[in-house]
């Protein structure tokens, strides 16, 4: 009977343990920001995110200058003008004023619209090594360490990511 319930204490410690173990699981970090850095064509990203910024730039100054040109022809034949012209022009540069303001508004939300589109292809490729690398090692959670405070132990899983990218820095 002694003999029965030691082997049944040993395993029930042995079961405890494993649970334990289980539950804990394996747990790893890896830099996002350095695969991005290091992905090959991210060049390209930065490329055309200039290009859209330099597009979005050069339709702001055309509008800055349609605003400059018209104020100025309203300044100058401001003298001249009925009151009814004179309030259809006001009104036009106000109008003008507006949408350069809207256009400006916009502009920083159409820039991270875009960047966002750029980087998705590689922010996925990147989440699936990511993946792959966790379920071929075991491991339970892979935090970035781009937005984690603190971390001590665990597996720094950047090069296995890495490599399962083909990227060689």
């Amino acid at each position: 009977m002694k003999k029965i319930l030691l082997s049944l204490a040993v395993i029930m410690a042995v079961s405890v343990c494993s649970l334990q173990a289980q539950t804990q699981g394996k747990y790893g970090h890896v830099n996002s920001s350095e695969i991005l850095q290091a992905m090959p064509g991210i060049d390209s990203l930065q490329i055309k995110l200039n290009a859209f910024k330099a597009e979005l730039e050069e339709l702001y100054a055309g509008m800055v200058e349609e605003f400059q040109t018209k104020k100025d022809k309203f300044d100058r034949e401001a003298g001249t003008m009925s009151s009814s012209v004179r309030q259809i022009r006001e009104k036009e540069l106000v109008d003008l004023q507006t949408r350069i303001q809207e256009f400006q508004y916009g502009v920083q939300e159409d820039l991270e619209e875009k960047q966002y589109e750029l980087a998705k292809p590689f922010q996925d490729k990147i989440q699936e090594a990511i993946n792959q690398v966790a379920k071929e090692n075991g491991f339970s959670y892979i935090f970035d360490t781009q937005i984690l405070l603190f971390y001590d132990n665990g597996v720094d899983v950047t090069p296995m990511v890495k490599a399962k990218l083909g990227i060689k820095k």
